[in-house]
């Protein structure tokens, strides 16, 4: 599920959530890396509860971190909570309530599942008409909540008037796990102008009725979060073009989204038909809409971020010699090496030697970069010449062992905005 549908579930709000991620705290399953969208798994909700019940009983971020790293059982969380109730007899009643979150109680809202024609309908229980909006959002969380996607607009049934009205709408069960889609990418270039130039992302939507109904399906929704439109197609970030057609490649997956333009409100409007998280696991494509901006002939290298890399050597000892891959994170604070959960990285080792002098190895045909023309180091930074990048790091020592941090400006950052990643060494 998206974020703002996970932030709905939760009664809580986007902001939070993208804090846990960037402390290491709860940290998406999945980032789509075209539209920056982050997705949350059902079994994040009650990990989320759990974050938000020791929160309230008084425990700091690092607290909670490696509670939920050391405690699996109930049993080890109820006695957890006796021994604040000692520590903390005046927070009683907060610890209470938090009990009650962890050990799970969780109410589900009634709804009945229909075949017609060889198609899934939900169908809800009655309810006052004067609060369908209120119910069309319950409706959503349900469906998320339990696996399923809307893929069609809403119905309503009964009469209004006497407010004894249901919805109803068609839907499909999503599978567990993702398939990642590779579709054959190879498609000739055809010129389209009205596409050229900067896009807003407005939003993600169920189907493309609902951006008329204002029926938004995840409310992650960045306004200053801009796709550009390059010339003949050129390839940008994760991305290029042709008429009709909006390529999209990542590490996970390469699709082709059909895209259409309509005026509305005397405003350019473009609906991409878009293979999301939810087609990858058996569902259909999203309604992705994109607000003209202008019509600039933008090039790569203007649309780019770049870093100040004119910064003067200065030595540091501590970081001399070679390191090797051990793991990936998306922050610094808090870090559990115990709790590694990643084997499959694309930056494998990195040598610092003396007066700036560094040389990275990558996976992928086991390519070298190495000489001061393509990257450098210096105190606390990484120079890296080739992409314009400055990438910080940090060496922090954990029950004796030190572990090597450096910043992974991808093009998630470079063209998309996005906060970097880390990486992590161990010493050679």
């Amino acid at each position: 599920m998206q974020i703002g549908t996970f932030a709905n579930i939760c009664n809580t709000n986007v902001s939070l959530l993208r804090y846990y991620d960037k402390v290491g705290l709860l940290v998406p399953e999945y980032i789509d890396s075209f539209t920056g969208y982050r997705y949350y798994s059902e079994e994040q909700i009650s990990i989320f509860y759990k974050i938000t019940a020791l929160k309230k009983a008084g425990f700091s971020i690092s607290e909670v971190k490696k509670i939920l790293l050391s405690i699996n059982t109930d049993d080890e969380i109820i006695k957890l909570f006796e021994d604040k109730q000692r520590e903390l007899y005046r927070l009683l009643s907060d610890l209470y309530d938090a009990k009650i979150i962890m050990l799970g109680e969780r109410l589900m809202l009634n709804f009945d599942f229909i075949n017609e024609n060889d198609c899934m309908y939900a169908v809800s229980s009655k309810f006052d008409a004067n609060d369908s909006n209120d119910s069309i959002r319950q409706m959503d969380k349900f469906f998320v909540e339990e696996h399923y996607q809307r893929t069609s607009s809403y119905e309503v049934h009964g009469d209004p008037f006497s407010n004894n009205v249901f919805l109803k709408c068609r839907v499909v069960k999503l599978n567990d796990l993702p398939e990642f889609i590779h579709e054959n990418t190879d498609i000739p270039f055809e010129d389209d102008s009205a596409v050229v130039g900067k896009w807003q992302i407005i939003g993600e939507y169920a189907v493309k009725e609902d951006f008329y109904a204002n029926i938004l399906k995840f409310d992650d929704v960045d306004n200053t979060r801009e796709i550009y439109f390059l010339p003949d197609g050129e390839q940008y970030w994760c991305y290029r073009w042709t008429k009709g057609k909006l390529i999209h490649v990542s590490g996970d997956s390469s699709t082709v989204n059909d895209y259409h333009l309509e005026e509305y409100n005397n405003e350019l409007y473009m609906f991409v038909n878009f293979k999301s998280y939810e087609s990858m696991r058996g569902g259909s494509p999203v309604c992705l809409v994109l607000r003209k901006v202008d019509s600039n002939h933008y090039m790569r290298d203007e649309v780019s971020v770049k870093d100040n890399i004119d910064l003067p050597f200065v030595n540091d000892s501590r970081i001399l010699g070679k390191w090797y891959v051990y793991d990936f994170t998306s922050s610094t604070e808090c870090y559990d090496p115990y709790g590694k959960q990643n084997d499959r990285f694309f930056f494998t080792e990195i040598e610092f030697k003396p007066f700036g002098e560094v040389e990275s190895l990558y996976e992928y045909g086991e390519k070298r970069i190495f000489g001061s023309n393509m990257q450098v180091w210096t105190k606390g930074f990484v120079l890296r010449k080739w992409n314009s990048t400055a990438c910080a790091y940090e060496i922090q020592i954990i029950d004796g062992v030190e572990y090597l941090f450096i910043e992974w400006k991808s093009g998630d950052y470079i063209y998309g905005g996005m906060e970097p990643d880390y990486y992590v060494f161990k010493r050679g």
